[in-house]
C-alpha cells in the first residue's frame, strides 16, 4: 500500500523547521492537552489545528490525530482539509465504514477536489471496493496531467490489478509509474516485494538496471536494486547497491542499516560497526532487538567482550523474552573465563522459549567450571535429550564421566551413541576419549575409520586432545591418509 501522504502535504501543510516554530509548537501541544485533560473548551484557528493535526501524525499517535480532527470539524465544519484527515486516519485503522462515510461528507464540501479525489481512489483500493476504485481511477485520469500524479495513478493500477488477479498488467502499471516517476518508492516497493509478482523476478531486475542506468544519481533506483540483489543472494553486488545508494543520499537513516547489516552477514565486522554507528547518528534510528544483537555479535566476534555484552544488554531491554541474548551474555562471560557469571546467563536462557541444545551443553561446561557436577551432569542430558545427535554434547558429556573417574561408563555411552548413529565431531571425538582411557588399539581402529570418512575434518581430533598432534603413531595415520 501507498506510504501514507498528510492531506494537505501539497498546499504548504508542512511546518517549518525553526526554533520560533518548534517552541510555539510545544506551547500548542501542551495548551491542547491541558484543556483537554480537564476537560475545559478550547478554541483554536485553522492553522493551530493543521499544526496539531501533522505533530500528532508524525508521532504515530493516529488515535489522538483522530481526536484532534473531529474536534477541528466540530469548530471549522466547511473546511475540507480536516475530513481528509479523518478519512485518512480512519483507513490505516482499518475503520472501512467510518472511512466511507467521511469520504461521503467530503463529496459535499470539496467534490471536484483533486485531493479528495485521489484520497477516495487510494481508500477504495485499500479496502478492496474495486468497481468503485477502477471509476475513482478513470474519473482522475480525465483530469491529471503531471508526470508525478499520473505516477500515482499507475501505481494504484497496479494495486486493482493485483486484487484483480491480472498480474501481468499489475506489474506493467507498476513498471509505468516508475517510468513516470523514478522517486515514486511505494511503487518499487510493491514491485519487490509482492509475492504475485514473483513470476517477474528477472524483469524487475532488468528494470531497475535500466533505470540506474539512466540516472546513475538516483538513490532509491540503487537501493532498490540492492534488495533485489540480496534477495537473489547476489551479497556483494547488494553491498555495492547500497554503497551506491548511502553515497548519493547520507540523509536516509535506513541506507545505512541495509549497508550495516550486509556487510554483517559478508562477515565484515569492523566496518559494520562503522555503518551502525552511522545509523544511530541519524535522528529517526530505532533502536531493534535485530540491530541490537547484531553489534553485539560483532564485538563479540572481534573479541571485544565489554561491547558486545553493552549491547546484548540493550537487547535485553528491547525484547526480555528472548533466550539467545543470555547465551551470547554467556559466551562472552566464557571467553573473559567468568565462568559464575556465564553459568548464570546459560540459566536464564534454558527458561526461555525456543532455547537450543546449545544452551544445556554451556550451561553444563560451566557448572562443571564451577564444582557443581550434579547440576552439570543434568545439563548434559537435557542437551542430548533436546538434540538427539548433538556428538559435541555426548562428547564433552563422556569427557565429564572419564574426569569424574567413571571411564567405563562413558566408553559405553559412546559406543551406544555410536551404534545410532555417525559423523565427524562423534568420531574424532570419540578417538579422543578412548585415548584418555588408554585404550589405544581402539582408538587407532577408530582414528583410520574417521580419517577414511572425515579426513578433512581431523582439526576436531586435536580440538579433544592436543598432544596427540605430536603422537607418533596418530602422525603416521594422517601421513597414511593424506598420501
Amino acid at each position: 500500500m501507498a506510504q501514507e501522504a498528510m492531506p494537505g502535504a501539497h498546499t504548504g501543510m508542512n511546518r517549518k523547521s525553526n526554533d520560533q516554530r518548534e517552541k510555539a509548537l510545544i506551547a500548542l501541544v501542551a495548551r491542547y492537552e491541558t484543556a483537554t485533560q480537564k476537560q475545559r473548551p478550547l478554541f483554536l484557528a485553522e492553522e493551530e489545528f493543521e499544526e496539531l493535526l501533522i505533530h500528532y501524525f508524525g508521532q504515530h499517535d493516529y488515535d489522538q490525530t483522530l481526536e484532534v480532527a473531529d474536534l477541528a470539524i466540530s469548530q471549522h465544519a466547511y473546511t475540507p482539509d480536516f475530513y481528509k484527515w479523518k478519512a485518512l486516519i480512519h483507513k490505516i485503522n482499518l475503520e472501512e465504514d467510518d472511512a466511507l462515510a467521511t469520504l461521503e461528507q467530503l463529496n459535499i464540501y470539496a467534490p471536484n477536489d483533486e485531493e479528495v479525489m485521489m484520497l477516495r481512489l487510494e481508500v477504495f483500493v485499500h479496502f478492496e471496493h474495486q468497481e468503485e476504485a477502477r471509476a475513482a481511477l478513470d474519473q482522475l485520469y480525465n483530469v491529471v496531467s503531471q508526470d508525478e500524479k499520473l505516477s500515482l495513478l499507475a501505481f494504484f493500477d497496479g494495486l486493482l490489478c493485483m486484487q484483480e488477479n491480472r498480474f501481468r498488467e499489475s506489474f506493467e502499471a507498476l513498471t509505468e509509474a516508475i517510468r513516470l516517476d523514478p522517486y515514486q518508492e511505494p511503487a518499487y516497493d510493491e514491485l519487490l516485494n509482492a509475492p504475485e509478482l514473483d513470476p517477474f523476478r528477472q524483469d524487475i531486475g532488468r528494470i531497475l538496471q535500466r533505470q540506474v542506468d539512466r540516472d546513475p544519481f538516483n538513490d532509491i533506483t540503487w537501493f532498490y536494486l540492492g534488495m533485489w540483489y540480496d534477495d537473489g543472494g547476489n551479497d556483494l553486488a547488494a553491498l555495492d547497491a547500497f554503497a551506491s545508494a548511502r553515497s548519493l543520499n547520507e540523509a536516509r537513516s535506513s541506507y545505512d542499516l541495509e549497508y550495516a547489516d550486509k556487510l554483517f552477514d559478508l562477515e565484515m565486522y569492523e566496518p559494520a560497526l562503522r555503518a551502525y554507528t552511522a545509523y544511530f547518528e541519524a535522528e529517526d534510528a530505532e533502536e531493534s532487538y535485530e540491530t541490537s544483537m547484531r553489534i553485539g555479535r560483532s564485538y563479540q566476534l572481534l573479541e571485544d567482550y565489554v561491547n558486545a555484552k553493552r549491547a546484548y544488554f540493550r537487547a535485553l531491554e528491547i525484547d526480555p523474552e528472548m533466550y539467545d541474548i543470555y547465551q551470547y551474555i554467556a559466551e562472552c562471560c566464557v571467553a573473559q573465563e567468568k565462568w559464575g557469571v556465564a553459568a548464570y546467563n546459560y540459566g536464564r536462557a534454558v527458561e526461555l522459549p525456543n532455547h537450543t541444545a546449545d544452551c544445556w551443553l554451556g550451561l553444563a561446561l560451566c557448572s562443571s567450571a564451577t564444582n557443581a557436577p550434579l547440576e552439570a551432569e543434568q545439563a548434559f542430558l537435557k542437551a542430548v535429550d533436546l538434540e538427539e545427535q548433538f556428538s559435541d554434547a555426548y562428547v564433552s558429556y563422556a569427557l565429564f564421566l572419564v574426569e569424574h573417574g567413571r571411564e567405563r561408563e562413558a566408553v559405553r555411552m559412546l559406543e551406544d551413541v555410536q551404534q545410532r548413529y555417525m559423523d565427524d565431531a562423534l568420531a574424532y571425538g570419540t578417538v579422543a576419549i578412548f585415548m584418555i582411557c588408554n585404550r589405544r588399539k581402539q582408538a587407532l581402529i577408530l582414528l583410520n575409520e574417521a580419517l577414511s570418512n572425515y579426513y578433512d575434518q581431523r582439526e576436531q581430533l586435536f580440538n579433544w586432545h592436543p598432544e596427540l598432534a605430536e603422537d607418533p603413531e596418530v602422525i603416521a595415520l594422517l601421513q597414511l591418509h593424506q598420501e
